[in-house]
């Protein structure tokens, strides 16, 4: 059929439409029958009387529909997961917000216990003293406990970028940070664990005061070298991921 019909009312909850074979148009409509008749012509010039039956009842659940129509459409949603590449649309965030989320809601990790979290902070703490131990010996005298450089022109002082200072440029705070945060699992330290997190925030205030007075010392030799590192205290890749979000 080639027309066009028109809904007037907003209210209406319900519509029924059947199309009926007639020679003339009705055009009074009783108040009680709740029907519509409007002439359509088809194609071949036939006329035919479309009944639209609509229904004036209220809308009792008018407000629930409201209510349910203000969250997302399952669909929409449904379309959004499948969107894009595999792989590239941020997957691994969703996995460690929800799998900290799950852990968070049970309270633990599971098969994590004692011996688990012992093991842990002990190989954190091996790997602190490893670190530790790889900074002093590829640092040789240049050791300091001062951010301050020791002077190039007292024959101590030299700019040190192979071994460990190939990867990172701090290695020797690393190995202290990772050495207590394996401390505060071994003894179920939270205290421990909280004043680790303040230990980091001083080492990271100590490095870039450092880094300026490494700059002062060796200029663009410096500045290139931080070019070159640029993870402070992990290897730029881990530290891209993590450092920059704390």
């Amino acid at each position: 059929l080639c027309g066009t019909i028109t809904m007037v009312s907003k209210t209406l909850s319900t519509l029924s439409f059947s199309v009926l074979c007639a020679s003339e148009c009705s055009a009074f409509v009783p108040h009680t029958q709740r029907s519509l008749i409007i002439r359509v012509t088809n194609c071949s010039n036939k006329n035919y009387h479309a009944v639209l039956s609509l229904s004036a009842e209220k809308d009792e659940g008018g407000e629930l529909d409201s209510f349910l129509s203000s969250f997302p459409s399952p669909e929409a949603v449904k379309m959004n997961i499948l969107e894009g590449e595999v792989g590239e649309r941020g997957e691994q965030y969703v996995v460690a917000q929800f799998g900290l989320l799950l852990l968070i809601a049970i309270g633990g990790v599971p098969f994590f216990g004692d011996d688990m979290t012992s093991f842990l902070g002990l190989s954190l703490i091996f790997a602190g003293l490893l670190l530790v131990y790889k900074a002093a010996a590829d640092l040789k005298n240049n050791l300091s406990p001062w951010p301050v450089p020791a002077d190039p022109k007292s024959g101590r002082g030299s700019l040190v970028d192979e071994g460990i200072y190939s990867y990172i440029r701090h290695p020797m705070y690393s190995g202290v940070l990772f050495g207590m945060i394996g401390l505060s699992l071994v003894t179920d330290s939270v205290t421990r664990l909280l004043l680790t997190g303040a230990l980091y925030f001083a080492l990271d205030a100590k490095s870039d005061y450092e880094e300026e007075k490494m700059i002062d010392a060796y200029g663009l030799e410096y500045e290139d070298y931080q070019r070159r590192v640029q993870g402070k205290f992990l290897p730029s890749g881990v530290n891209d991921t993590f450092t920059k979000r704390i």
